[in-house]
């Protein structure tokens, strides 16, 4: 026996009661799953409705992450950016900073004193050098010129020697303006190492490159130098050693002959001897036989110099027909005859000068 009751809530009927066959029970369970699909589907379109924005916005958001951890690896990976050095040699300091920072370097400033008046604040070196490509905001070492050291020259007289020859070589050094010489000693009653005399003098402008001579005593006794043997050096080697010596020059020439090298020492005086400086030694020279054709004229320039109380800077050049003017040598003299030998084009002017004055001039033809 079964029971039918119409449930009017869910609009069907139900079973009750211990007779409920197999194929009610089928058609139940059929009807439970088919609930379960429908509470699924329902569940999937309410998501749909509401939580499609959030997930988009969390796939924007990795790709963005994605993006720009990519973006900082090749950056990394390329490099900084490469730029290529200026060239600010001879520039205005200020133009030269200005062209640096446009190129993203940055300058490091060195001063030093300059070699020739009106180079102040101009750059005189820098490194690397113009047209290096190097990395963006690499230091550039630029060197600033801060001027001359000195625009003219001292008065060391009555100053020791060797207190002055330190400042110099420091004042100096690596200047093409101030060739100091070697001091010349002579013998005087004030103290040893006290200058006696300077040329030029107190005041000099420094605007042409100058020697400058510095005599020195040598107390009560006259210093000694030993002569070298000059024999078998040419006339030229000969003019370069002349400008060191302490020794005064007096000279014999001949044409070469018997094997004799023209334009050479043949033979020296007193080779080897102990002399009181500035003592006259002679030496023989040999010339090569000249030729009308022959344009290099050889001879020796003598002139009668006052006599003077230190050896003075005497210097001689030579000009050529072109106008080339050269110097030939400059030597330390303490006056009266003089001697310089020279080997120069036909029709050359030669100019003598003592103390950087005109004393004499010569045509060689």
């Amino acid at each position: 026996m079964s029971i039918e009751i119409y449930d009017e809530e869910h609009q069907g009927a139900s079973t009750e009661g211990f007779g409920m066959d197999n194929a009610d029970k089928s058609k139940q369970t059929k009807a439970k799953k088919k609930g379960f699909g429908l509470s699924v589907k329902n569940q999937v379109e309410s998501f749909s409705n509401g939580g499609l924005p959030l997930l988009v916005t969390i796939i924007l958001a990795f790709a963005a992450v994605v993006i720009s951890c990519l973006a900082v690896f090749f950056t990394s990976v390329q490099g900084e950016e490469k730029v290529m050095v200026p060239n600010v040699v001879g520039k205005p300091w200020s133009t030269a900073f200005l062209e640096m920072q446009a190129k993203e370097l940055y300058p490091k400033l060195y001063l030093r004193y300059s070699d020739r008046p009106g180079e102040e604040g101009l750059v005189l070196d820098q490194n690397p050098p113009g047209e290096t490509i190097v990395k963006a905001y690499q230091r550039i070492e630029v060197t600033v010129s801060r001027g001359i050291a000195v625009d003219s020259i001292e008065n060391y007289v009555g100053q020791d020697i060797d207190a002055v020859q330190t400042r110099l070589q420091t004042l100096f050094s690596g200047n093409t303006l101030v060739d100091v010489r070697p001091a010349v000693y002579q013998k005087s009653t004030a103290k040893a190492g006290t200058i006696l005399a300077q040329y030029p003098a107190e005041g000099t402008v420094i605007s042409d490159p100058i020697k400058l001579f510095l005599i020195a005593s040598s107390g009560s006794e006259a210093p000694k130098v030993t002569v070298p043997n000059f024999t078998g050096i040419s006339i030229d080697k000969l003019l370069e050693v002349m400008q060191n010596s302490k020794l005064v020059f007096e000279f014999k020439s001949h044409d070469a002959a018997g094997g004799e090298a023209p334009g050479t020492v043949t033979a020296t005086d007193k080779a080897g001897a102990e002399v009181e400086a500035f003592s006259t030694v002679t030496l023989d020279l040999a010339f090569p036989v000249r030729g009308e054709a022959d344009e290099t004229v050889y001879g020796v320039l003598t002139f009668n110099l006052p006599e003077y109380p230190y050896p003075v800077p005497v210097r001689l050049e030579s000009t050529d027909a072109e106008g080339n003017t050269r110097e030939i040598t400059t030597i330390s003299h303490p006056g009266k005859q003089v001697q310089i030998p020279y080997a120069v084009t036909k029709g050359s002017v030669l100019t003598l000068y003592a103390m950087d004055s005109t004393v004499a001039q010569q045509t060689v033809n």
